[in-house]
């Protein structure tokens, strides 16, 4: 028979390989990226004028 320390650390270990199970496969699914463009033209122009400004 396991020991109670034994039983303890697998169950530990199950529980944490089980954690967010349900977050993982609703990320694997619907995607975890934006649906909008991060860089679009009008920002990348944006941050260069600031870069600029900034010298």
């Amino acid at each position: 028979m396991a020991s109670r320390t034994a039983v303890t650390e697998y169950r530990r270990k199950l529980r944490k390989a089980n954690a967010g199970k349900a977050a993982r496969r609703v990320r694997e699914n619907k995607g975890s990226t934006p649906a909008f463009p991060v860089h679009t033209p009008e920002a990348d122009a944006i941050a260069a004028a600031k870069l600029e400004v900034a010298k």
